[in-house]
């Protein structure tokens, strides 16, 4: 097998898993707050609603819940219902919208609490969180300690006078909460970042943890705000219960003095709603974080286009305290790294409004022959769970008891059954690369059609848990060399010498990028087969490259000559492209956008 192909797809196992999801994962009483904009076919707002209270999951699919409701500038009305939910193994969820019938939240279940948004229908911005609520008698002193929080509010029902603030809560325990700084923006002040100090706020809470934070004054963030406090006082929630109060605020414990990069490692459920330049947006998924100054994020996007699936890496930094940026806005470490949130307040990109919260994921487990259901990914990305599988992509899964032991394909195409191991998809055997005990790399067929890839290994007649993925018509992922991820993406120049660092690419250079995930090619070819050099197999879908953000020149988009699974694009750097040594590669197509590699490039 061609070297280049083995060094791009090799990457050690990963960890053990403790539980296993499903339905009855998910029991008892939490409390919500739920901030919904319906709107215009340009994405503006049409009505924005806001549900709050509690919903009580059974364990068997089902849920009820009580509150109240707040729609467009009317006042709090009481809010009841039922509803249903499902939990896949690995810990995605879908649940029924309680304030749009019909139409289901994209959700994740995480460890105390839940965070959801509804990305699948259109016209529907929203932003859903659910916190995991006390057993027994709570007082003031369920809130005690230092709290982070993130603010995103649109008064009256609009975004005319929408604000966005962060700030960090000293509560006593005692009902007192001090002086705060809130730091943030408002539409009608002209968009700016400024401070102000609210003196002397109070809070109080009652028995069943529900209460009452009340901010003096006549600063950005004022008046009486309704609390929820979680079952082990970490996670809080905030929220207007006046008549057009549509708001959504978010605190987590602060993390323990002393944080660096390398204290922010998890994988979390992630969802966020945002509105800039007249459009709101809204996403859910999956973030991954191992400490280095990136977050990778698997993201299903709602826009007022469509939706698509992102793939992306964000540089963050953290101070001592827990707090610090995640590219443009703010970004806040929860205790014990169980949970974060950002916002938008950023004095560089001023005009966007957000509010995100992700919660630690929790992880499955199993025995025997096991598929972690979150350990199936894009063999070039390793984007974290929910990012889709495609059409002739190859694909890595982790797990325990997969293979007898590491083999390798010897020739092409590749077979079907490796070392007595066959990987199913659909029920259809795939080709397979690579077989260990803790990993497998394999292709999807190019047959494989529908939403959802249902995944089973078969190790010499011992059948795994059945797996489902996600499947789109394309989902792009750039190899890097060595493999992570994120980093240098795997480029020749057009003598076939690597990219990187010592060798840049040139403003107007033809380079080669070697990736996976762009579907079905014309002329068609076998299921891990070598492609052919004449005729070449290309690509039909749209395929984009930037560079930096600039729009490259695509020359030749299809599968590398001579090799399996393996797709080549060919393109011209931009004329005006960034220089550096790790300047930003992204490649889009119509289904997906893939933003985690970068490239040095030079004058």
């Amino acid at each position: 097998m061609n070297r280049l192909l083995a060094a791009l797809l090799f990457l050690s196992a990963g960890s053990a898993f403790s539980q296993s999801l499903t339905d009855g994962s998910l029991t008892g009483k939490y409390f919500f707050r739920h901030l919904m904009i319906l709107g215009t076919s340009g994405g503006g707002v049409s009505e924005i609603r806001t549900a709050y209270g509690a919903i009580t999951f059974n364990g068997a699919g089902a849920y009820t819940y009580t509150g109240s409701q707040i729609v467009g500038p009317g006042a709090p009305a009481a809010f009841t219902g039922t509803g249903t939910y499902s939990v896949k193994s690995t810990g995605y969820m879908t649940v029924s919208n309680p304030q749009r019938a019909g139409v289901e939240l994209n959700a994740g279940l995480g460890q105390g609490a839940i965070v959801a948004s509804s990305t699948e229908a259109g016209g529907v911005y929203d932003l859903f969180i659910a916190i995991q609520a006390p057993s027994g008698s709570q007082s003031n002193a369920s809130l005690s300690g230092s709290y982070d929080v993130s603010a995103l509010e649109f008064p009256g029902g609009g975004a005319s006078q929408m604000r966005n603030a962060a700030f960090r809560l000293a509560a006593s325990g005692t009902g007192s909460a001090g002086n705060i700084t809130v730091s943030g923006k408002a539409a009608n002040a002209g968009d700016r970042v400024s401070t102000s100090t609210v003196a002397n706020a109070t809070y109080s809470v009652t028995t069943d943890g529900s209460g009452t934070l009340t901010l003096p004054g006549t600063g950005l963030l004022n008046g009486a705000r309704s609390l929820w406090v979680s079952n082990d006082g970490a996670l809080a929630l905030f929220g207007s219960t006046t008549p057009g109060g549509h708001d959504l605020w978010v605190g987590t414990r602060a993390f323990s003095a002393g944080a660096t990069n390398a204290a922010f490692r998890n994988l979390y459920f992630r969802a966020g709603l945002r509105y800039e330049g007249g459009r709101a947006g809204s996403y859910a998924g999956s973030a991954n974080s191992t400490g280095t100054g990136k977050l990778v994020s698997s993201l299903r996007v709602r826009q007022a286009e469509g939706v698509l699936d992102l793939t992306g890496a964000n540089n963050y930094t953290l101070n001592a305290d827990g707090t610090g940026t995640l590219e443009l806005g703010r970004l806040a470490l929860g205790v014990s790294a169980n949970s974060f949130h950002s916002n938008g307040v950023s004095t560089v990109d001023t005009a966007n409004y957000e509010a995100g919260f992700a919660i630690r994921a929790a992880a499955p487990s199993g025995t025997g022959v096991y598929i972690n259901p979150q350990g199936v990914v894009n063999a070039a990305s390793f984007a974290p769970v929910g990012a889709p599988l495609s059409p002739g992509g190859f694909f890595t899964l982790f797990g325990s008891g997969l293979a007898p032991a590491t083999t390798v394909a010897s020739s092409l195409p590749f077979p079907t059954t490796l070392g007595g191991v066959q990987v199913l998809i659909n029920g259809a055997a795939a080709p397979v690369y690579l077989t260990s005990s803790g990993q497998i790399s394999a292709l999807v067929p190019f047959a494989a059609s529908g939403s959802t890839a249902s995944i089973t290994v078969v190790n010499n007649g011992q059948r795994s848990n059945t797996v489902e993925a996600p499947l789109a018509r394309t989902s792009p992922g750039i190899f890097t060399i060595p493999p992570a991820g994120t980093g240098p993406g795997a480029l020749l120049h057009a003598n076939f010498t690597l990219v990187n660092a010592a060798a840049p690419a040139r403003r107007g250079e033809t380079l080669l990028l070697f990736l996976t995930g762009l579907g079905t090619v014309t002329p068609a070819i076998l299921d891990g087969a070598a492609a052919l050099a004449n005729p070449l197999s290309t690509v039909s879908t749209e395929v984009k490259v930037y560079v930096g953000g600039r729009l490259a020149t695509v020359l030749f988009k299809g599968l590398a000559p001579g090799l399996a699974g393996l797709y080549q694009i060919n393109f011209t750097v931009p004329a005006n492209a960034s220089t550096g040594t790790a300047v930003p590669l992204a490649v889009e197509t119509p289904e997906a956008f893939h933003d985690m590699v970068d490239i040095a490039v030079a004058n």
